[in-house]
């Protein structure tokens, strides 16, 4: 007997060296050959799915950005003078749902032709230069997967991409925000409130979004604020901090609008600035089509229809600055680049321009007031109550 046990494990050994030797060494991963010189990125963030980066170039000539498992896939670059970005809108760049498990390794590839007018690369590694050592992404639920993008410390001392299972349970992909809510009835109108009406759209949309497989949270339930409580906007289980507890992809917060201009009416739709439009126009447009809601006839802030951005102007500054002044409060670092509506900008990071950080030791603050990762935001005015 014991002697099929020795033959069963001398077996058993036999076969785990076989494979271990099949996956890692002989089908191992071709070494690049990486220059000396490295490439410093200088901005490095993820808004929604896509991650962007930039930096500062070694040469401009025929660059493209690749990662590397063995396989290449190649990304397009924008280079202007010295520097280099992946894309000009925040909602651009790498989209990382579309990366399967494995470990991908950043470059920048610089072609050139040899002497017999082949191809040939220069492969260069990138050094993170952020303050962000390490930043962690969430997939949609349904693929299932976490992203860490930071430096590799082995192979090629260059910036990777690791991808993995996701274990973490309590990750949502939609986070909807019923706007308003308890002391805070929003607008109203013959006895219509807009926090009830936020609500049971909230609720309506939740549903559908879990029909078609997607993860949803709300910012708050129906019946949990009283009369005389409001839902924080900062500070744990606040509404705009909720979507970054759970790791979400998108947030819509809901809402009715209101205007003395008796002719003002129909859909705005509010978005983050320096994005790709593309989902906000669908999204308007299907709006339009499925419920017959007119696209808004207000011109300011005005996108296209039904799409709207609006950002701080010099007297929003200016008021907001004399308000907390006023209050005996420190004025935050709002700059016209800083996203106006709080549900827009405090749920971006750095890039729609979040600024409510703990200056004021008394006040509720943002603690992703500088994250380098956003949650792709819209603000639906869904018509005027």
């Amino acid at each position: 007997m014991k002697r099929v046990l020795v033959i069963l494990m001398f077996l058993f050994l036999l076969l785990a060296g076989f494979i271990l030797y099949d996956t890692y060494l002989n089908r191992g991963i071709p070494k690049l050959d990486v220059e000396d010189e490295k490439i410093a990125i200088d901005q490095l963030y993820v808004y929604g799915g896509h991650m962007g980066l930039s930096g500062n170039l070694i040469n401009n000539k025929d660059l493209d950005l690749v990662l590397y498992n063995g396989d290449f896939i190649s990304y397009d670059i924008n280079i202007v003078d010295d520097k280099f970005n992946l894309s000009d809108m925040i909602n651009n760049g790498i989209y990382l749902d579309n990366l399967e498990v494995s470990d991908y390794y950043i470059f920048l590839r610089s072609t050139f032709l040899d002497d017999n007018g082949e191809n040939t690369y220069k492969y260069y590694s990138l050094v993170n230069d952020t303050e962000y050592e390490e930043t962690s992404y969430y997939t949609f639920k349904s693929i299932g997967n976490k992203v860490v993008i930071k430096m590799d410390d082995g192979e090629y001392d260059t910036l990777m991409v690791n991808v993995t299972k996701n274990k973490d349970k309590n990750i949502y992909d939609v986070v909807v925000d019923p706007g308003h809510g308890g002391i805070d009835s929003g607008t109203n109108k013959n006895g219509y409130y807009e926090a009830e009406l936020t609500m049971k759209i909230a609720k309506s949309l939740k549903k559908k979004l879990e029909d078609n497989g997607f993860t949803v949270k709300l910012t708050r339930e129906e019946n949990q604020l009283s009369k005389d409580e409001k839902l924080n906007d900062y500070g744990k289980n606040g509404r705009a901090i909720i979507p970054y507890e759970v790791g979400a992809k998108y947030v819509f917060s809901i809402h009715l609008n209101s205007s003395e201009a008796y002719y003002v009416n129909g859909l705005e739709i509010y978005t983050a600035n320096n994005i790709n439009y593309k989902f906000a126009k669908n999204l308007a447009n299907n709006l339009n089509k499925e419920t017959g809601i007119n696209y808004s006839t207000s011109r300011i802030n005005k996108i296209s229809d039904g799409v709207y951005t609006r950002m701080f102007t010099k007297k929003d500054i200016e008021d907001s600055t004399e308000r907390l002044i006023k209050d005996e409060k420190k004025p935050y670092d709002i700059t016209t680049d800083s996203n106006y509506y709080f549900m827009i900008r405090e749920t971006g990071g750095f890039m729609t321009g979040a600024y409510v950080d703990n200056r004021n030791d008394d006040v509720i603050y943002n603690p992703y007031y500088n994250s380098n990762v956003g949650i792709e935001s819209y603000l639906l005015e869904l018509g005027y109550l």
